[in-house]
């Protein structure tokens, strides 16, 4: 809400002055342009500013502009070299090394470019590295173009730069810091009216939700995105959509489906792109799903084809299409030969930083090590993939709550100011009143009712909407229990009160015996009904102050406050003598399902981390030994 104050007379002379400036430098601007008018150049840059660069015509049209420009014309010779710069397709090694040529040569070549024109060629230079997989030079780089787009107060550039460390963030595994950026982004692109750039956002903030493992809540932000995007023709932009809801479905465990959709985009790109590295990502993509179906030497296939073309030098999918080969290669019996592609993908994973990537790693590693009965490694490979989860667990800490906090100290805000806005309407009909007559008296009154009765309907929605976003930030979505960041969340509260009450606290670490073998064989609807079976036995054994939560495919853990080593064992082996004896026949023939289990008591850890290491190393012991069975974890082990 503007407020319209009365202004000293010197001060309303210095803003006419001000004014009168502004026009001035304004017109001068418009002299110059004019020099040089070119309005069919100026309405096509319009639409590429305001649309996206992932438009298969994105090279041809700027190619066209730079047609389009009047020998002398420095202006619009300026307002291009950003994009420019980002028509090249830093996927490909050759442009990559064209792309940095470029942006030298333009920082050469035209000192005198505006603050702005420099500010965005730095963001297109950020990019470049961050395909090249320099993150943390990217980020530099992003925060000084953040830094000086603030600044000269350019909202379209501060947008951009926030967006961008979103997604380098959301890449990273640092959701907290991912969330809080590109919601900042997407308020500012929603507010300039760039409804590409709006949706492209909320795309993001999809992915972010979909890598943070609220896969439902990503799905409707997908669904959305699609339909604005259908709508109005942007045919590229749907397939990058269908690409993340793929990897959506596969979070899903609804490989088919996830198959389906990379398939349809694989066909497009092969239609529409004479680049091959578009869909030389998709194959890769799409080998994922195929390697969950079981379609090993289809997915090595495709694995095969490209291999060549995605290089490790610019392109992050490498390090995944080394994963995948090594997947496919162990689920054809070729153990021995995905060894090597194993320590091609600790590389990429290192150089990008890929937190998520190394924790599918860490997990490939002790499946392989374990078949080979290289004990020492597999044992190496679970320490380090419980170090990566803590990490992770780091990084999901508070996000639920900031995230929450962003969007409803926004919804506050406005909440507050539709009262301050309803207070002064309510002064303003008061004077008018004194003034005039008692009907106007009555109109206000009836004005004032209506503006409490619609904050008290605002207020209900957002109480209602809170709640709604609450259950589905910390709820896992198949077995009803709390999600990994639920569990913490509370979990380091209690561990908080036991180290001050002094009083015991146990952790039963829980894994489904081969639920691999369990999906393969049995089919991915029947693996969800046994997770919801075992999270049902669960459910009915703890007492209501244990905490029991699912942090991984199928891995529970519960933690059990004022509960002594005998008590904690003594119900892991009740769940898992349940668990035998549930009828999982039922689900599927000659479907058997065992659980192994881990626990661990407390014993003067200061970290909640600490105590759940030692649950989890008693629950590979669990494993090695043979599996089906609950091991305790002695600290003189």
């Amino acid at each position: 809400m503007k407020h319209f104050l009365r202004l000293p007379a010197l001060l309303m002379s210095c803003l006419s002055l001000l004014s009168l400036l502004v026009s001035i430098t304004s017109l001068a601007n418009t002299l110059e342009a004019n020099e040089f008018s070119n309005p069919e150049f100026d309405a096509l840059f319009t639409i590429v500013d305001h649309g996206d660069i992932n438009d298969e015509r994105y090279p041809q049209t700027i190619e066209q502009l730079t047609q389009m420009i009047t020998k002398g014309d420095m202006v619009r010779t300026h307002k291009l070299l950003p994009k420019q710069c980002l028509a090249f397709n830093f996927f490909e090694p050759e442009q990559n090394e064209q792309a940095a040529s470029f942006i030298i040569n333009a920082y050469e070549n035209y000192p005198e470019m505006p603050h702005a024109i420099r500010i965005e060629l730095s963001l297109c230079e950020a990019t470049l590295l961050r395909y090249r997989g320099e993150i943390n030079n990217a980020n530099k780089l992003i925060k000084q173009a953040l830094a000086d787009a603030k600044q000269i107060e350019h909202l379209h550039l501060i947008a951009d730069a926030y967006s961008m460390l979103g997604q380098i963030a959301s890449y990273t595994g640092d959701f907290a810091i991912a969330l809080e950026n590109l919601l900042q982004s997407y308020e500012i692109y929603q507010g300039l009216n760039l409804p590409t750039l709006e949706h492209l956002g909320l795309l993001d903030l999809a992915i972010t939700y979909r890598r943070l493992g609220e896969t439902d809540t990503a799905l409707k932000y997908y669904q959305e995105v699609e339909r604005q995007f259908s709508s109005t023709g942007q045919t590229a932009l749907v397939m990058i959509v269908k690409n993340d809801m793929a990897y959506a479905y596969e979070d899903l465990q609804q490989y088919q489906k996830a198959a389906d959709n990379y398939l349809s985009i694989y066909n497009y790109y092969q239609k529409v792109h004479t680049d091959p590295t578009f869909v030389a990502r998709v194959a890769v993509d799409m080998s994922s799903a195929l390697i969950h179906l079981g379609q090993y030497q289809q997915a090595l296939n495709y694995l095969n084809q490209y291999e060549n073309i995605v290089s490790p030098a610019v392109d992050t999918h490498y390090s995944f299409l080394q994963l995948h080969q090594a997947q496919a290669k162990h689920g054809l019996g070729q153990t021995q030969a995905a060894l090597p592609h194993l320590e091609k993908a600790i590389a990429g994973f290192d150089k990008n930083n890929n937190k998520r990537g190394h924790e599918m790693l860490l997990k490939l590693q002790v499946e392989i090590y374990e078949s080979l009965e290289w004990w020492q490694q597999a044992y190496e490979a679970q320490l380090a993939l419980y170090d990566i989860h803590v990490l992770l667990d780091k990084a999901l800490k508070n996000q639920a709550s900031i995230e929450m906090r962003v969007r409803f100290d926004s919804q506050k805000l406005e909440a507050e100011n539709a009262e301050l806005v309803a207070f002064h309407q309510l002064k303003d009909e008061q004077l008018v009143i004194r003034q005039d007559n008692e009907r106007l008296q009555v109109l206000a009154l009836m004005l004032g009712v209506a503006s409490v009765l619609t904050l008290v309907l605002f207020s209900v929605f957002l109480n209602k909407k809170s709640k709604q976003l609450k259950y589905l930030a910390l709820t896992d979505s198949l077995t009803q229990l709390p999600n990994r960041l639920s569990f913490y969340r509370r979990a380091n509260s209690s561990f908080d009160k036991h180290i001050q009450d002094k009083t015991p606290l146990s952790i039963i670490s829980i894994d489904i015996d081969h639920f691999k073998k369990v999906n393969d064989n049995h089919g991915h609807v029947c693996g969800d009904r046994v997770l919801k079976a075992v999270a049902n036995i669960i459910r009915k054994h703890i007492k209501e102050d244990d905490i029991a939560g699912r942090v991984g495919g199928e891995e529970f853990i519960i933690l059990l406050p004022k509960a002594r080593s005998q008590a904690a064992v003594s119900l892991a082996q009740e769940i898992s003598a349940s668990v035998n004896l549930y009828q999982f026949s039922n689900f599927s023939d000659n479907l058997e399902v065992t659980i192994s289990g881990g626990v661990s008591t407390s014993h003067g850890e200061t970290t909640l981390s600490q105590l759940v290491k030692k649950a989890d190393l008693a629950l590979y012991r669990a494993k090695h030994q043979g599996r089906n069975q609950i091991v305790y974890f002695h600290d003189d082990d």
